[in-house]
């Protein structure tokens, strides 16, 4: 086999990848290296490791078409250290040589019988735009449970209908829900897939978040996988058991009084009070008739505390939250506000997204927190 490539395409493509080249970790050895596939005009990359695959086809000068496998996070930071301009791959008695003006590197190949099949990646179902997915999944990442305590709460459950992708996560704690538009390509659509969490935030990130269209494809031969495509990039994810609850059913929808808050100034409010505390430590929030006081403490007499303008609903209250959590709600709202819907005690509490302090819900986005005792 023998290509020459540009030093950009190829040192994004073997990046992206060797990203599921199981490393020195890897259960066979077979697993630690990329596929090399040279066509005519053209060379495919391919990294597996059982869990995830990712796939990119980028252009070349293909002189010797041929397949190899060879150590593909090695492979991947030679290329990239090297100099710009274009780049010989070429092999020689079982071995693969690089170069790139003065640089000049040899690496093993390995047993190419020895790499596994890949799952059959699923024709795609519909398509969606890259850059409020990928938000709306980093934010997932975030939530499901980190561990296998509960395993199928590392994932992210995706519903599926004619007009828009649902996602949920949630640690027991709390739950986020997001809605993301899309558009089906047909009428047999999967109802539901549950994708490890924050596999789907890498893979996400990786195919870039621009103003691309994501293809998203779910089912596939012999084991069930859902694919992400952009452009000639592709990602698989094997798929956790779908016996996902049914947490939909358990937002609250009574409440003793809700406060519209300006998101920024809260978030800018609960970064500053926690200073003397840690991001972890209860947050208070006593709500008022047109203000709402964010107060934390930390050891001894140190204490935080700031007063927020907020629009309020029914009965004013007292309301005490993990600060991170809270925190971490609020990143999943692009709105200008937000409005806390709370009850008494320590029963679940509400965000959801509004464009003004007088204007209606907006149901994108939903966040379910449980509240904590409040301070002694």
């Amino acid at each position: 086999m023998r290509f020459v490539s540009d030093s950009t395409p190829l040192g994004r493509a073997a990046t992206f990848a060797a990203r599921h080249s199981a490393g020195t970790a890897a259960p066979i050895p077979a697993l630690s290296g990329l596929r090399v596939s040279a066509g005519e005009d053209s060379v495919r990359l391919t990294g597996y490791d059982y869990e995830a695959s990712s796939t990119v086809l980028f252009p070349a000068e293909v002189d010797e078409p041929g397949e190899l496998l060879l150590p593909g996070r090695v492979f991947a930071e030679i290329v990239h250290a090297l100099p710009q301009g274009r780049v010989r791959v070429h092999t020689r008695e079982g071995v693969v040589e690089i170069s790139a003006g003065a640089s000049e590197f040899t690496l093993p190949t390995l047993p190419l019988a020895d790499y596994p099949e890949l799952p059959t990646p699923p024709a795609p179902v519909g398509a969606l735009d890259a850059a409020p997915f990928a938000r709306a999944v980093a934010q997932m990442s975030r939530i499901a449970i980190r561990g296998d305590a509960v395993p199928v709460l590392s994932g992210t459950l995706l519903e599926f209908d004619g007009e828009s992708v649902t996602l949920t996560s949630s640690d027991r704690f709390r739950v986020a829900i997001h809605q993301v538009p899309w558009k089906a390509t047909g009428s047999d659509l999967p109802a539901r897939a549950v994708v490890p969490a924050r596999m789907l935030a890498d893979a996400t990130k990786s195919l870039g978040a621009g103003t691309d269209l994501l293809t998203v494809g779910l089912g596939g031969e012999g084991e069930a996988v859902l694919s992400l495509g952009v452009g000639e990039r592709l990602t698989t994810l094997r798929l956790l058991d779908d016996t996902y609850p049914a947490l939909r059913t358990k937002v609250p929808t009574d409440f003793v009084g809700t406060v519209v808050l300006a998101v920024e100034e809260l978030r800018a409010a609960l970064r500053r009070v926690c200073i003397v505390a840690d991001r972890y430590a209860a947050v208070v929030l006593t709500i008022g008739a047109d203000e709402v006081v964010v107060g934390a403490a930390g050891d001894v007499d140190t204490r935080g505390r700031e007063r927020l303008a907020g629009r309020l609903d029914g009965d004013a209250g007292t309301v005490a939250f993990n600060a991170g959590y809270l925190l971490d709600g609020l990143e999943g709202f692009d709105t200008e506000y937000v409005r806390l819907g709370f009850q008494e005690g320590i029963r679940p509490a509400l965000l959801t997204g509004c464009a003004a302090p007088d204007a209606e819900s907006e149901p994108d986005v939903t966040y379910v927190a449980m509240p904590r005792r409040l301070p002694a």
